[in-house]
């Protein structure tokens, strides 16, 4: 399994010289060698235990299928939050503290006074 990425590269350096024969404007070629590289890549990214693709914000990685998965909330919860989800919608709730405390952080609109 660990030189299957041989084999892809192989494949890579093969299809190159398609784009080189002259003539036309070579857009089948460049295609076939834009195909050819990213299959390659995914390929190379998969058998090393990542991804088919680089996940995007609020996704993470699943090794197992070569996913991307969403993060609960899509990751946007501060430390001191936990994702809460009901049905299709979720949002970031403070975490209580032992003896029933709640954390608040001030609002950004929150004057002090001097």
């Amino acid at each position: 399994m660990k030189r299957r990425w041989k084999q892809w590269l192989a494949v890579v350096l093969l299809t190159l010289p398609v784009g080189c024969r002259g003539g036309g404007s070579g857009g089948v070629a460049e295609a076939v060698i834009g195909t050819t590289i990213a299959v390659a890549s995914a390929g190379v990214s998969r058998s090393q235990g990542g991804c088919y693709a680089s996940c995007p914000t609020g996704t993470t990685c699943d090794e197992n299928t070569g996913y991307c998965v969403a993060l609960p909330c899509r990751g946007q919860c501060k430390a001191h939050e936990q994702c809460v989800e009901s049905g299709l919608q979720s949002r970031c709730v403070a975490i209580a503290l032992p003896g029933g405390n709640v954390t608040v952080e001030p609002s950004k609109e929150a004057k002090t006074e001097p």
